[in-house]
């Protein structure tokens, strides 16, 4: 009975010593984790990501191109596609190139900061002691949305990709033929970027133009396929996609894992202090 007594004596101090002296220090450090991803994100409080782009195997695509934030705010892009046509086109500042994902990401951590900052202020307000409870909900709530976070940056909305999303060829100087498609998105730590020579033209040698192309150019990975874009039915007679690790999105990954780090460590502390 004594040793069962002294057992729960003993956990009621460590829950204790956890809220009052081990949380708090926590939760300063988790609060300054989210404002530093957020100035990762920030266009405004890091200087650009200047990322070479080149394809393996072939000269089908090649430059760089510079990333701020959530925008491509400069490029420079050297396409050689099936028909052997050379493309030199760039992205100026004056018409960025937005990127869906890193600001739905955003988001996301913005809304983790808020939910993190109003849990400290509400606290501080009233004057209340944080309990168990109260931490442990907090924490889970913050693992969610890192959870989130990633997701957006790993998995891109099929919605804002080719053949479904429009490329306006107002982003590009000078501006994209109709059968030509560039685009970027996001996969973890890489920024990628996709490029797609269309034939619209109907009928069979439609088929036989898509199924040479695919035969004589390697960096067409793909079988030929048939979609429809901008309403009209088009043949992807080529296509190239090469990606280039971003030190920005590298920084945030490393980020968001020691938050959740952080956020599992002590609510699996907190669990197992039973009072």
């Amino acid at each position: 009975m004594a040793r069962k007594d002294d057992d729960a004596t003993t956990a009621i101090q460590q829950e204790q010593w956890l809220l009052e002296s081990v949380i708090p220090l926590t939760f300063n450090r988790l609060k300054s984790e989210l404002e530093n991803g957020l100035a990762v994100l920030s266009k405004h409080t890091r200087k650009a990501d200047s990322l070479p782009l080149s394809s393996t195997q072939n000269e089908a695509l090649k430059g760089f191109i510079a990333l701020e934030g959530a925008y491509i705010t400069k490029a420079e892009l050297s396409i050689r596609l099936a028909n052997e046509r050379q493309i030199k086109t760039t992205i100026t500042s004056s018409m960025p190139y937005f990127l869906e994902q890193i600001q739905q990401g955003a988001n996301y951590l913005k809304l983790a900061a808020e939910r993190m900052s109003f849990f400290m202020e509400n606290n501080d307000e009233m004057q209340k002691k944080v309990t168990k409870r109260d931490t442990i909900e907090l924490l889970e709530d913050l693992c969610q949305y890192v959870d989130r976070t990633e997701l957006a940056f790993v998995y891109p909305n099929p919605a804002d990709l080719f053949p479904y999303k429009i490329c306006h060829p107002k982003h590009f100087m000078p501006p994209l033929r109709d059968d030509v498609v560039i685009e970027f998105c996001v996969h973890d730590v890489y920024l990628v970027c996709k490029i797609f020579s269309l034939d619209f033209r109907g009928g069979k040698s439609n088929s036989a133009a898509a199924t040479a192309a695919a035969v004589n150019n390697p960096h067409n990975t793909d079988s030929p396929s048939c979609v429809t874009y901008k309403d009209k039915t088009a043949w992807i007679v080529d296509q190239c996609r090469t990606q280039t690790q971003s030190p920005m999105l590298t920084e945030i990954k490393a980020c968001l894992r020691s938050i959740r780090s952080i956020c599992q460590k002590y609510s699996q502390m907190l669990l197992q202090a039973e009072s």
